[in-house]
């Protein structure tokens, strides 16, 4: 698809991993076409372990490193919680510390960690002192995890995007040359979900930098609900794909439905829709 990698997000498959395991859908997506797998966590079946006086499971290293050995010229990465936009972070702590060993593992030559913050938002991230101390620690955290060479991409969840990328350029300006930027994961569907600030997809993808992107996902909305396919709903993907095409996006883009035991039908439906928007948006 002229550069555009599509994958799929590991907890689409949250209702098959008990059976088959978490290698074999890996080894299942890769035959069936698919360029990249993002491995989420609380979807990676035996290759995360529960540690005490954290509800949040603990990725596993070696598991990871192998997992990545069963399905060579796959592109990966590892997807956890981390609360970035809401809490001072300590570069030391041992979960993030094993996350980054994790995403080492999983992708040597280029090890990416992505962090998504969970944490309620009662109230919108706009004022600079909080943008400053919460940029300053993600850059604290950024300049940690690059000496085990692991760079970070962040997720807009329960923020607008722009108060996302606040944070972003402000952790920018306290990094050096030599560690890279943190990059943004792009959900649409999160965008138009939050309440604090709306905001419309269409109009961030005419002049968001495609240097601050890492990926975007695919899913849709409908009334507040994700649906289970790429059906009609509240984000416009077909503008959407039009501008991210005529841009020149060249990087993933990965399906995050629900999961369900028919998840790889869905998944292989939603492709083909996004292939006739592709093929679409070329012909404008």
């Amino acid at each position: 698809m002229s550069g555009l990698i599509l994958g799929v997000v590991s907890n689409c498959w949250a209702a098959q991993l008990g059976e088959a395991g978490l290698e074999a859908e890996c080894r299942r997506a890769a035959a069936e076409g698919w360029g990249y797998v993002e491995l989420r966590q609380r979807a990676l079946g035996r290759a995360e372990e529960r540690v005490a006086g954290d509800d949040r499971p603990w990725p596993i290293p070696d598991a990871l490193a192998a997992l990545a050995a069963a399905v060579p010229g796959t592109g990966l990465n590892l997807a956890v919680e981390a609360p970035f936009l809401t809490t001072v972070l300590d570069p030391e702590d041992p979960y993030l510390l094993r996350c980054a060993a994790a995403a080492r593992a999983l992708s040597p030559a280029d090890p990416v960690l992505r962090w998504v913050d969970l944490s309620p938002a009662a109230t919108l991230l706009d004022h600079d002192e909080a943008i400053d101390e919460l940029g300053g620690s993600v850059a604290n955290v950024a300049r940690r995890l690059a000496v085990e060479g692991v760079r970070l991409a962040l997720e807009n969840s329960r923020q607008p995007v722009a108060a996302l990328r606040a944070v972003i350029r402000r952790a920018s300006l306290s990094l050096p040359e030599r560690v890279r930027a943190p990059e943004l994961c792009w959900d649409p569907v999160n965008q138009v979900m939050q309440q604090l600030q709306p905001e419309d997809p269409c109009l961030l993808a005419e002049e968001v930098g495609l240097g601050e992107l890492f990926m975007f996902h695919f899913k849709q909305c409908r009334d507040g609900q994700v649906l289970p396919d790429m059906a009609e709903g509240d984000v416009d993907w077909a503008r959407y794909v039009r501008i991210m095409r005529r841009r020149g996006y060249q990087g993933p883009a990965l399906f995050e439905i629900p999961p369900g035991p028919d998840a790889r039908e869905r998944l292989i439906a939603g492709r083909n829709v996004v292939q006739q928007l592709w093929d679409a948006a070329g012909n404008d």
